[in-house]
């Protein structure tokens, strides 16, 4: 499983050179760090924070001209907690990226709406955090990997998270896997596996 930051280039190379990870950089509008080079990325949307629907069109147009480093999927619009919003939001905004990679971000009741699989590269596990630990989800990943989609699990911050996603998920993040050492360190142990507690069952 690798883990995205959403760190600089410069971090980004200090943790690869520190750890041995294959980390790869989860872009955000919010905090805009330069592209890693030479690295898998993606795009996140920032709308929990800052659901500016202008801004975030300009900013992924940025990667339609890409044609060698494009990102392995950007995150399309969402709403926390609400499936059948989310999906309005992704099939309105997926008409506004002129063919980039599109992740949809799996909400509480996403196994109650039929889910646009020919139009998905990725999902991105987001939701309550309730959700990010029920069987809604991890049915939904199990068909994602069925049909060959990527699976990237969001706010990741502590090994307990982490170790129900193992053998499933592709990637991870987490806003304090980014900012913190001891955080990246506990979560990485985990994926290594290193750390003493097991798994615990979904």
């Amino acid at each position: 499983m690798r883990i995205f930051l959403d760190c600089s280039p410069r971090k980004i190379a200090e943790y690869t050179q520190r750890y041995g990870h294959a980390f790869g950089q989860l872009r955000t509008p919010l905090t805009n760090y330069a592209q890693a080079p030479g690295i898998t990325w993606a795009a996140d949307n920032g709308f929990y924070t800052n659901p500016d629907a202008a801004a975030w069109i300009r900013w992924v147009a940025r990667f339609e001209d890409q044609v060698d480093d494009r990102p392995a999927w950007v995150a399309m619009p969402d709403i926390v907690g609400d499936a059948q919003r989310t999906l309005e939001l992704f099939e309105y905004f997926g008409r506004r990226t002129n063919g980039l990679p599109r992740a949809l971000v799996l909400q509480d009741g996403i196994g109650r709406v039929p889910i646009p699989w020919d139009q998905v590269t990725a999902v991105f596990i987001g939701g309550s955090d309730d959700f990010k630990v029920s069987r809604e989800a991890y049915a939904a990943a199990k068909t994602a990997r069925i049909l060959g989609k990527q699976i990237h699990v969001g706010r990741i911050n502590t090994f307990a998270r982490c170790q129900n996603w193992l053998g499933l998920a592709d990637t991870l993040d987490g806003s304090g896997i980014s900012r913190y050492d001891h955080m990246l360190e506990d979560v990485l142990s985990k994926i290594n596996g290193e750390h003493p507690q097991g798994a615990m069952a979904l």
